[in-house]
């Protein structure tokens, strides 16, 4: 198996890649190109080199994730299944930041998806995509969300809204 992996160095990500490399994979992992050394650590507890992590330079929040065209190239038809974690998960964070990382670049990723023609899309949200809604909220319950006063609530459940509404590939 192969796997594509948005936000595969923030706190969740990294506890994933090692079920996915357990499993026998190879991980791509989107990250800034001053940030691969993160991946050195994640190499060493996976016990893997880079053959098996390997790095996809981009940016979230650049027009296809930033990956330049050879990699695209390279990456399709070649991903069984397509991560996206990246998110601003700081509710102190300004509304654009958060727009421009938890909304265009969830619609980057399905694109991106698309492109290299990935054959599953897992968007990993929150429970901030219910805003504040009361009670118990299902994931077939998405038009009940309520109260989206704050830019992180509103910014989640648009994300979610964009891979339901634009995405090709089939999510989860």
């Amino acid at each position: 198996m192969n796997y594509f992996l948005t936000g595969g160095t923030g706190f969740i990500g990294r506890f994933l890649i090692e079920k996915l490399i357990a499993r026998g994979g190879t991980v791509h992992l989107l990250v800034r190109e001053q940030s691969q050394f993160k991946l050195d650590s994640i190499r060493e507890r996976c016990g893997v080199d880079d053959t098996r992590v390997k790095a996809v330079i981009g940016d979230l929040t650049s027009n296809n994730l930033g990956i330049d065209s050879s990699t695209l190239k390279e990456l399709s038809g070649n991903i069984d299944h397509f991560f996206h974690l990246a998110a601003v998960y700081d509710m102190g964070a300004d509304e654009e930041a958060q727009l421009a990382t938890n909304v265009d670049g969830t619609r980057e990723a399905i694109n991106v998806a698309d492109a290299i023609k990935a054959k599953h899309f897992h968007h990993v949200s929150s429970i901030a995509a219910a805003g504040l809604f009361k009670g118990t909220f299902r994931e077939d319950m998405f038009e009940e969300a309520g109260k989206m006063d704050h830019p992180y609530l509103m910014t989640k459940h648009e994300s979610e809204k964009v891979v339901r509404e634009e995405c090709k590939v089939p999510y989860r």
